[in-house]
């Protein structure tokens, strides 16, 4: 039984890529992650053109139904199961966190803590940012869209360089899903494969529900950028000392995954 007044400081992550049915094996993926947040959860889908989003407060199953599954139409889809760890425990606070700016439309799921997230809100509100969360997550999004490059992947990387912290991301805009770990790869991040459609989640028992092959882990620092035209992996800083969180293995992860590439049950 977990504790409500204890340490919490894990969510769940998931997204897939090119799927007819992405948004309903991204609740298969939530529901498999349902032990790293029951607090809220959500998933947000895009068809190319335009993103949807369905998020609610409790479980996976309370939450998504037939009806507002096929609500999240689209070929790509990432989700999120949420305890809090920065932010109150409110809907407004439930991830995926969407954006629509200059950029276009923007999603994040985020599972980790940015320390030096108070100090970043209170630049960006000094120049202008209007936040509708109080999630450290929420930074990341106005990161990107105050950032002047253009080009997407450069934005985001700017971003990153900017925060501190435990990450791994889930980004989704019409074009791209985007998986990073920031560069000790404090929190867990995996790539699998499902019939030739990418899959990133947090954990492997995920792939496992799925019927999805595992095939590595996203290494600290790197993202892997996935589009129609294949996926590319970047550096986002020189290659660190890993600093791996030992409560994945002891608390927080399912006995039946592969975390930093060991078995959490041995």
């Amino acid at each position: 039984m977990r504790c409500d007044q204890g340490f919490h400081d894990e969510c769940g992550i998931f997204g897939v890529f090119d799927h007819t049915e992405a948004a309903n094996i991204t609740y298969l993926g939530l529901y498999a992650l349902q032990h790293r947040g029951q607090e809220s959860a959500g998933i947000a889908s895009t068809d190319g053109n335009h993103v949807y989003v369905h998020r609610g407060m409790g479980y996976v199953a309370d939450i998504f139904n037939r009806m507002n599954l096929s609500e999240l139409v689209g070929f790509r889809s990432i989700g999120h199961v949420r305890y809090s760890t920065q932010g109150d425990s409110f809907i407004r606070n439930a991830q995926p966190v969407v954006v629509s700016c200059w950029r276009g439309p923007i999603a994040i799921s985020h599972n980790g803590n940015l320390v030096n997230a108070l100090e970043l809100r209170r630049d960006l509100e000094k120049m202008g940012s209007i936040f509708q969360t109080t999630s450290d997550s929420e930074v990341i999004v106005h990161l990107i869209a105050k950032t002047p490059d253009p080009d997407l992947i450069q934005a985001l990387k700017s971003a990153l360089l900017q925060i501190k912290g435990a990450y791994s991301l889930l980004v989704m805009t019409r074009d791209y899903m985007i998986g990073v770990r920031d560069p000790h790869g404090f929190r867990p991040l995996v790539l699998g494969d499902l019939n030739g459609s990418p899959v990133l989640a947090s954990e492997t028992c995920a792939l496992d529900l799925i019927n999805a092959s595992f095939v590595r882990e996203i290494e600290p620092g790197e993202m892997v950028v996935i589009g129609n035209t294949g996926m590319v992996s970047h550096r986002l800083v020189a290659e660190q000392m890993s600093a791996h969180c030992i409560f994945e293995l002891i608390y927080f992860a399912r006995p039946d995954s592969i975390i930093f590439n060991r078995s959490v049950y041995k």
